[in-house]
């Protein structure tokens, strides 16, 4: 009897451990399971901003196009600049569910670091521009010399052959000692990379980056003069900007111009709880058609 009631005991334990075994396998194909649907859940809703980034940039070219054909300069009062914060970019069901933010800035409206050199060798002139806008920012000057000295590698030297690859945007500096994201983050809205001999905006240059460029002006008349440009007093052309400052030199006024053609555009879209962002590079040409040079996601 008490042989049979063994015999009962150790099969009940065996059931148990089968179902305990069971048990456990069942749950851990569903946590795989649920792992599986939050990873395609997240991929789904990637994919999705990033075709709404997409149409945000497409946006943005025809935004460029539009201010091209309607004015002849192209000013902070622009529907270029009008930032866009949250919109509702969901399904008609849920428009809340993805929400889209952009921003379009002007390129030419900052100090272009490829003007630092010139076939290999660093421009004196230009270097100090620079050191003396990084002074204004409270940045270390002596950053200056070490963009002029990377700007020059990426170009042919004597013998015909650069030694480094050409910069795409400020964040190719990160390499380089003593550029941490902050100074990039503190240098993006007055320094750029732009082809060589792109001129800078006067209708849209902050006031940092105009005393740069013509220092017989000085930083307070800078200011004063982006005040009262700002105001409405926009720069319908060069020589509008050369009689009202009066100072400037000849070779300063070549430097500048009141129309831009290079432009940043950045955006972010949330779907969710993903979040991806984009960074692009357009240039507009003469017929006011926006092509991207580069972007990334």
């Amino acid at each position: 009897m008490s042989s049979r009631l063994t015999q009962r005991g150790m099969a009940v334990i065996a059931a148990l451990l089968v179902v305990v075994a069971a048990s456990a396998l069942a749950t851990s194909v569903i946590e795989r399971q649920g792992i599986m649907a939050s990873i395609l859940i997240s991929e789904r809703d990637r994919t999705q901003a990033i075709w709404l980034l997409k149409g945000g940039l497409d946006w943005s070219r025809v935004i460029l196009m539009m201010d091209a054909r309607s004015n002849p300069t192209t000013r902070l009062d622009g529907m270029w600049a009008l930032p866009v914060l949250g919109l509702p970019v969901g399904t008609a069901e849920d428009p809340d569910r993805a929400l889209f933010s952009g921003q379009i800035e002007d390129e030419q409206a900052k100090f272009n670091i490829s003007e630092l050199a010139e076939r290999g060798r660093i421009v004196p002139g230009q270097l100090e521009m620079l050191e003396n806008l990084l002074r204004w920012l409270d940045i270390n000057p002596d950053l200056a010399r070490a963009m002029a000295h990377r700007v020059a590698l990426a170009q042919p030297g004597e013998n015909g052959l650069p030694k480094a690859v050409g910069l795409r945007s400020l964040d190719d500096l990160r390499a380089l000692e003593g550029f941490s994201q902050t100074i990039i983050d503190a240098l993006q809205p007055y320094i750029t990379v732009l082809p060589p001999g792109t001129k800078i905006n006067v209708n849209t240059a902050p006031a940092e980056v105009l005393a740069a460029i013509i220092p017989e002006i000085g930083l307070a008349g800078a200011r004063e003069l982006v005040v009262q440009r700002d105001r409405g007093l926009w720069f319908v052309n060069r020589g509008d900007f050369t009689n009202r400052v009066r100072t400037t030199t000849d070779d300063a006024a070549q430097r500048i111009s009141v129309n831009s053609n290079w432009f940043r555009v950045t955006g972010e879209v949330t779907v969710g709880a993903t979040l991806v962002s984009l960074r692009a590079l357009l240039h507009r040409s003469s017929q006011g058609l926006a092509s991207v040079r580069w972007v990334t996601y």
